[in-house]
């Protein structure tokens, strides 16, 4: 790859930990629905995707297991789309 391309950002939704709405939401399931809808808005088709990477902070629980990886494949993406998070 010469060039890195950011064609599109979106963000999980917001709760109160442990008593929202979203507290028993697997990670995994959050991030494939950012990620499967970010393609979508950029118009992008999936198999031209190489690479998801996903950013947060005090990843805990599912999230510790590369959320950047489980997210791709929870979206939808070919299996060739590799996965990396960033803390």
């Amino acid at each position: 790859m010469r060039e890195a391309v950011i064609v599109a950002t979106a963000r999980t939704p917001i709760g109160k930990a442990y008593r929202g709405a979203f507290n028993n939401t697997e990670a995994p399931a959050l991030g494939g629905h950012v990620v499967r809808h970010a393609v979508e808005r950029a118009g992008v088709d999936p198999a031209q995707v190489d690479d998801v990477l996903l950013g947060l902070a005090a990843p805990q629980g599912t999230q510790g297991y590369n959320i950047g990886r489980l997210s791709a494949v929870d979206a939808g993406l070919p299996d060739t789309v590799s996965g990396m998070q960033m803390e």
